[in-house]
């Protein structure tokens, strides 16, 4: 899958033949092959001219918004999904409360069995005995997780596998100076929280995408509650993505310094920001996450990370579908 990000601020993309033109006054950035592009996603102040958006459209493109600092705006949107019949079965199920037990059951022991397997990785050659603990707690809670008799049960295991994990999580950081306390989500208040909150927002755009082309509605999950303007689906199938892919990203560009404290600016009073080559040192690392290959654990194929997502996405479809029956979230040995 070949995906474009346009970072510079006041760049303009236009149609020129089969191509995109990215070009900032008189200056071309970048050309883009129409014919090679599956995603485009641009980030604060870029223009999109309207021959561009129509072609966009009409080669079903996924095209992304996000503000300048990585958050998510929206979407161009194409005809919606014909999948009407997979939404009316998506309604009918994840309004039984039963169901929806199930499902968030396994969605949280995938997230907490992935905490557990990065946290095992950090202490591989460190012998941590506080570690080796959190991770023995973990695998306990994973049992708890799977008799919980209701979803708020699930939701408090799950909030209590997250401080532990994050407490050892702080002890995987080697890189000087680089130093994580807790998860602080608004504002980041130092580096690590920066990296993290611009991760999970990336990823949820891969996982939103994966849940709009196989034709759920986001809105609708099961883990996270029903709540106005609130995607719970793509939420809670991002959960088991969350460690593995952008916490394990984090520690490994701090600690083999892909990224040092030099390529983050903070003002009197305001959050932690990347500049702009640190955002676009980091982009780069995330795509290259995403392109990495495992087994997936269902169909025993070698898959990037990208690839796994929709393929996990597809098997909660054939969950809902009543084609298999529970939903195995993909946990990491």
């Amino acid at each position: 899958m070949t995906v474009a990000y346009v970072l510079e601020q006041g760049s303009s993309i236009k149609l020129e033949g089969e191509r995109l033109i990215v070009q900032k006054g008189k200056s071309v950035l970048h050309a883009l092959h129409l014919f090679k592009l599956d995603q485009l996603v641009v980030f604060g102040n870029v223009s999109i001219t309207p021959p561009a958006i129509k072609r966009l459209l009409s080669d079903k493109i996924d095209t992304v918004f996000m503000s300048r600092n990585g958050h998510y705006q929206g979407r161009l949107q194409p005809p919606w999904s014909k999948n009407i019949t997979l939404r009316c079965e998506q309604f009918e199920k994840l309004r039984n409360e039963e169901f929806c037990l199930k499902a968030a059951t396994e969605i949280v022991r995938g997230k907490v069995g992935n905490m557990r397997a990065i946290l095992l990785r950090l202490n591989r050659n460190r012998e941590d005995l506080e570690l080796d603990d959190h991770v023995l707690q973990l695998k306990l809670l994973m049992k708890k997780i799977a008799g919980a008799e209701s979803i708020d049960s699930v939701r408090g295991f799950e909030g209590r596998a997250s401080a532990l994990y994050f407490d050892g999580f702080s002890r995987g950081f080697i890189a000087e100076g680089v130093h994580f306390e807790k998860r602080m989500r608004r504002p980041p208040k130092d580096p690590v929280n920066a990296l993290l909150s611009l991760g999970y927002m990336l990823l949820f755009n891969v996982v939103m995408s994966a849940v709009s082309l196989v034709g759920f509605d986001p809105y609708l999950g099961s883990l996270h509650a029903l709540d106005y303007g609130r995607p719970s689906l793509v939420l809670d199938l991002m959960e088991e993505w969350r460690s593995v892919i952008v916490d394990s990203l984090v520690l490994g560009v701090f600690n083999l310094k892909s990224l040092t404290l030099d390529d983050f600016t903070r003002g009197q009073d305001l959050p932690v920001k990347l500049t702009d080559t640190g955002f676009r040192k980091f982009i780069i690392q995330f795509e290259r996450k995403l392109n990495q290959k495992i087994t997936h654990h269902l169909t025993g194929q070698q898959l990037s990370y990208r690839d796994c997502i929709r393929e996990q996405v597809r098997h909660f479809a054939r969950v809902i579908r009543g084609e298999e029956d529970r939903y195995q979230p993909m946990i990491l040995r």
